[in-house]
């Protein structure tokens, strides 16, 4: 797993809204701290090596992003729109992310640690090299996607939907849910512990235990 490649001592102190300041939409190059950004709507945004910290994004649309060596600290994104963006070498660390929509997306080195997904909408990825580690899946919709390098790492996956998704390599083993929506026909080399793999056979393949 690629980290981005971001120096601090060589950002520049910004807002946001300096995205404004160029004609495409393009930020590069900042630290943005202890900022509320309200009800923003920007297609194809660009942003490279740039530290967001205990940044709040509220009901912002952000479809086409084009993000590279990005980290969000602390930050909230619940509820917003990253439809059909492109995300390269990007850190999500402590963020909450209620309801966050990244349908359609590219996600090359990717990395949620701690954070809480629940409800996000997570379909038509093409997922190659990202780390889900210590987060909350909960209610998540995972369909339609591509998925190569893609880890669970102690997660909560209760109540997700994972359709028409090949989970061939995929290890749930040290991942909790109570009851998980998957398309039996794609669950072949999925890693399950023992009492996942009851859960699997009693509810899909009617195994009385």
């Amino acid at each position: 797993m690629n980290q981005p490649k971001i120096d601090e001592d060589y950002l520049t102190k910004g807002s946001f809204f300096d995205i404004y300041n160029e004609e495409d939409y393009f930020l590069s190059n900042y630290l943005i701290k202890d900022e509320l950004v309200e009800k923003q709507m920007i297609s194809h945004p660009m942003i490279e090596q740039t530290l967001f910290q205990h940044v709040t994004f509220s009901e912002c649309d952000f479809d086409k992003s084009d993000l590279t060596d990005i980290i969000f600290k602390n930050c909230d994104l619940s509820n917003c729109h990253f439809t059909d963006s492109s995300l390269f070498r990007v850190k999500f660390q402590n963020c909450k992310m209620l309801g966050t929509d990244f349908n359609g997306s590219y996600f090359n080195n990717i990395q949620f640690d701690n954070c809480i997904l629940d409800l996000a909408n997570l379909n038509q990825l093409n997922c190659k090299g990202v780390n889900f580690t210590n987060s909350s899946l909960k209610d998540v919709s995972f369909n339609d996607n591509k998925l190569s390098k893609v880890i669970f790492d102690n997660c909560d996956l209760n109540e997700m939907i994972v359709m028409n998704t090949k989970l061939k390599g995929i290890d749930w083993s040290n991942c909790r849910f109570e009851t998980i929506e998957v398309d039996q026909n794609y669950l072949r080399g999925l890693k399950l512990n023992r009492e996942q793999a009851a859960f699997f056979a009693q509810n899909f393949l009617g195994v009385k235990l």
